[in-house]
This record gives structure tokens, sequence and C-alpha cells, in this order.
């Protein structure tokens, strides 16, 4: 009198990609009249059946990951995420893809920084680089930076104030000197000269700068020419560097007695070429203002795990005033990459939720956990059959 029978399915569980459509099982009678399931033995109740079905091609869409903290314990800073375009390129299959892909359908992409605050900051120490070592090669010295207090109002802990000098050593010594040739003599005996390039080399015949060789035998850029046998008379090499990088500095040069004697160089005393008509050989010097790049700490890592960004103020002082005239090829980087630790490959998240456009009920009974997508669209349902990690 009565049966089960199998009818026609629903609709098919995505609209696009891979989803599934699952068939009715209902109860007729002899005549094809549908009736009331407690009519049909429930113990030969077909199980419904369950097929793969496939929609239109799925479109991109932008996904972003949650917010990172703020990147500052205490005042202003900023909030990261990572934002990209995936899209379901077959059954099963949910990938990354090029973000021209999502742009080129005018979604709106998600913002991946915003602004947070913290508490007010309090005092900060602020560092300036530290200067370049004066070390000659082997030996040892000091370098030393400018340490300062953010407020000057209220005074920094001075439990957490950073060193202003430390140790630091010279180049190797095997720095040495090399010369290029002479170049050709430009005019008369007491008034010409020949010059050539003096160079510090690294042994494997790189250029380094001129403090790293001893400063007591480097070889003479300038030489007296002329005639075979030329009187005495000053000889001034180039000026060397200003010893300060920045505001009023002193340069110094070599001048020398000197002349030829039978096509030879010959070195004199002061007095063969006359102390009164010596030409100086120090002068005052005037580099850019003293403009310097100074920076606070750095905040703690946005992620515990994996890697995060981390940041830090960085300020250009004239003194104590804030200003704009540093240079900003030397500017020290305000951002930077940081790891604390590996991340699991199966990091535990609680506020994991389904989506509500995804069937996961279905997707549990047909055992889709397993694929791509089901796995992150019904994270929720998924994670309680998810065998456990070792």
């Amino acid at each position: 009198m009565y049966r089960w029978k199998l009818s026609s399915q629903e609709p098919c569980s995505m609209t696009c990609s891979i989803g599934v459509s699952k068939s009715f099982v209902t109860c007729i009678r002899y005549d094809g009249i549908e009736v009331h399931d407690m009519y049909c033995d429930a113990l030969t109740r077909p199980e419904p059946v369950h097929d793969f079905c496939i929609g239109r091609e799925c479109q991109p869409r932008w996904e972003a990951s949650s917010w990172s903290e703020c990147s500052r314990t205490c005042g202003e800073g900023f909030q990261f995420r990572q934002v990209r375009c995936w899209k379901m390129l077959s059954p099963g299959l949910d990938s990354s893809v090029y973000s021209d892909l999502c742009t080129m359908t005018d979604l709106e992409r998600p913002v991946e920084r915003r602004p947070c605050k913290s508490p007010a900051c309090g005092p900060q120490w602020e560092v300036a680089e530290w200067t370049e070592c004066p070390a000659k090669c082997g030996r040892k010295a000091q370098v030393t930076r400018d340490v300062r207090c953010s407020d000057e109002s209220r005074p920094c802990d001075p439990m957490t104030k950073p060193p202003n000098i430390k140790n630091c050593t010279g180049p190797p010594c095997e720095r040495h000197w090399t010369v290029s040739e002479w170049g050709p003599c430009s005019g008369s005996c007491g008034q010409a000269k020949m010059v050539r390039h003096v160079y510090c080399k690294a042994p494997e015949g790189r250029v380094v700068p001129e403090n790293q060789c001893s400063a007591e035998n480097k070889p003479l850029a300038i030489h007296p020419c002329g005639e075979r046998n030329c009187a005495p008379h000053w000889l001034s090499q180039d000026w060397e560097r200003c010893n300060t990088t920045c505001g009023r500095g002193v340069k110094r040069r070599i001048v020398l007695c000197a002349g030829i004697s039978a096509g030879k160089f010959q070195s004199f005393d002061d007095e063969a070429c006359g102390v009164a008509e010596k030409p100086e050989e120090e002068n005052t010097c005037f580099e850019r203002p003293c403009f310097k790049w100074y920076t606070t700490p750095w905040s703690e890592c946005t992620k515990t795990c994996g890697v995060g960004v981390r940041m830090r103020d960085v300020k250009c002082y004239q003194g104590r005033e804030l200003v704009r005239g540093c240079d900003p090829l030397t500017k020290p980087v305000s951002k930077q990459t940081c790891t604390l630790q590996p991340c699991p490959t199966e990091p535990p998240d609680e506020s994991c939720q389904d989506r509500p456009s995804t069937n996961c009920l279905l997707a549990l009974k047909v055992n889709l956990c397993s694929h791509w997508y089901y796995s992150k669209a019904c994270c929720h349902s998924c994670r309680a059959v998810r065998p456990p990690t070792s």
C-alpha cells in the first residue's frame, strides 16, 4: 500500500564551483499520492542521495585577516592585517590569486592599516646614530652617540637610559695604499706639479675610506716637476676631509718644502723655503648644519608567532628643535619585520565562525572538510573532526 520514493533534488548548495545537492525521500500511496512518512516502514527508508554539483564560475573576492595588535603600547600607532584576492579556481581548490583580478571587478579593497591609540606615552629616551669609529687599524677606541629625553618637563627613567658610549675596533691592518700613474707635468720648475690618485684598498681590491689606511705612510698625490734640478719650494697636498660631518670643524693638509735634484725628488727643511711664506696646514671648515636623526625604542612585535612588524619613532632635531633638514638617505628605518617564534601548523582559532552562506552541516555529512574551501568556510564545524595534533 505504501512505499518510499526518491524524488527530485534540492538546488545546488553552492552558487559557484563545487557544491552538494540532495534528493528528497517521500512516502507515497499505491496510487502515487504523497502521504505522511508515518505510513511507510522507517526501517526500509532509503538514505538521501548526495551528488556534487558545479555552479557558474566563481568571482574573485577580497579576504582579510584579523587585525594585529597596536604597534605601540603607548601613544598613537597602527594595526595591520593581510588583504589578499581569493578565487575558487576549480572544485575544491580555493586559492589566492593576483590582486589585479579583484581590482578589475571594481571590488573595494579592504584597508590594510588603521591607526590605533593606546594610553599616552610618558617621557622616552631618544638616541642618535653612533659616531664613526676613530680607531686606526688593529687599534681600539670608543664611539659615542647623543641620548636625550623626549620630554624636558618630566625626566626619563635613568634606569632605562641607553648607553651613550661603547668600545670599537679599527679596521683590519691589511689595508694598503695604492697609487695611479703620474699625470703630465703642468708647467715650469717651481710652479709645475704632477698629480696622481691615491687610494686605500682592502686585500680583495675594494676601495675603502682613507681613514682605514695609515696616514703616516700615505704616498704623495702631488709631486714637483719641470726641470732636472729645481730649487726648494713649498709643495701643498690636497686638503683632507673636514673632521666633522656637520657644523664647524677643522681640515688639514700636508705642506712640504721640496725640490728636484739630479731628476729626483728631494725634501728640505722648512728654512730652505722660507718659514714665513709657508702655506697654512690647517683651516676651519663648515659642513651642513647639524641636523641629527633620533629614534625611540622599538615597539613590541605585532605578532607573537610568525612574521610581524615592529615600529619606532624617527625624528629630526637641530639642537632641541624638531626640524626637517636631516638627510633622507641616512634616515633610520621606522618599521621592520620581526619573528618571535614559528607559528604552529594549525594555530587554534577559538573565534572562528562558519560562513552563513555555506551549508556546513551538509559538508560535515559528506566529509567535505578535507577540501580547502570547506575547511575555511566551515572552520568552526570542521574543527571538531580534525585529527588531534601530536
